[in-house]
């Protein structure tokens, strides 16, 4: 996934230590997430092996590695929790984070077939907080003392994103606020006409298909009363 900033990549051998020191507890960037796992790398490994957890690397257009985000399904199907982290802080409000988390979001939704997303931000991040007011992501809760830090509790926001609202996000807009990218497509909507003129002219001039044995069926018991319809005329 490709972005004007950054690339995401999924993750290689040398990649799940990097990982682990950004989420580990006390990391500047798991801080001010408010939300970190004591995890080594063996253990960042299993977890995306097993799917439980899906890790990307953020990378800078020189190909760096400056970060991760991450996607997980959450409640009903179509359901997925996304959170993410820049290494170091010499690199953060400069974009990069933003639009990771972005190019992220309309994967899910475009090829994942996503129908809602949520992100959870601590409420004494105030850089982050006021990153989400500048994308279509409604505030629909707060969690009351569920982040800790410098001594006391702290609340965090819950922020949600539904299908429509993100396509509806893609389009321009009169204030412009709005952090969007939208993903090109995997497949060119001139290859996906073309399949299926393909498809069309096979069909028209196959001699057999699997659907042959049915149209000859139906031709042979045309005007024949079925037993059922017997009993009900």
């Amino acid at each position: 996934m490709q972005g004007r900033l950054v690339t995401l990549e999924w993750p290689g051998d040398d990649d799940w230590a990097a990982i682990a020191s950004w989420l580990r507890p006390g990391s500047p960037a798991a801080v001010l997430s408010g939300d970190w796992e004591l995890l080594g790398a063996a253990e960042v490994e299993q977890a995306n092996r097993s799917g439980r957890v899906h890790h990307l690397v953020i990378r800078t257009k020189d190909g760096t590695r400056i970060g991760t985000v991450s996607y997980q399904r959450s409640g009903r199907i179509g359901g997925f929790t996304v959170g993410g982290a820049i290494g170091s802080p010499e690199l953060w409000r400069r974009g990069y984070g933003a639009e990771a988390v972005v190019l992220l979001v309309d994967y899910l939704f475009h090829q994942l077939d996503a129908h809602r997303v949520q992100v959870t931000t601590a409420g004494y991040n105030k850089g982050i907080i006021r990153l989400m007011t500048k994308t279509p992501f409604v505030v629909e809760g707060i969690l009351r003392d569920h982040c800790y830090l410098d001594g006391e509790y702290h609340d965090a926001i819950v922020w949600g994103l539904l299908r429509d609202e993100h396509y509806a996000s893609l389009k321009p807009s009169e204030d412009n606020r709005v952090l969007a990218v939208g993903l090109a497509d995997f497949v060119s909507e001139d290859d996906k006409v073309q399949a299926r003129a393909v498809l069309t002219e096979h069909l028209a001039t196959a001699d057999r298909t699997a659907l042959t044995p049915y149209l000859e069926q139906d031709a042979g018991t045309a005007g024949t009363i079925l037993p059922a319809e017997r009993g009900a005329a």
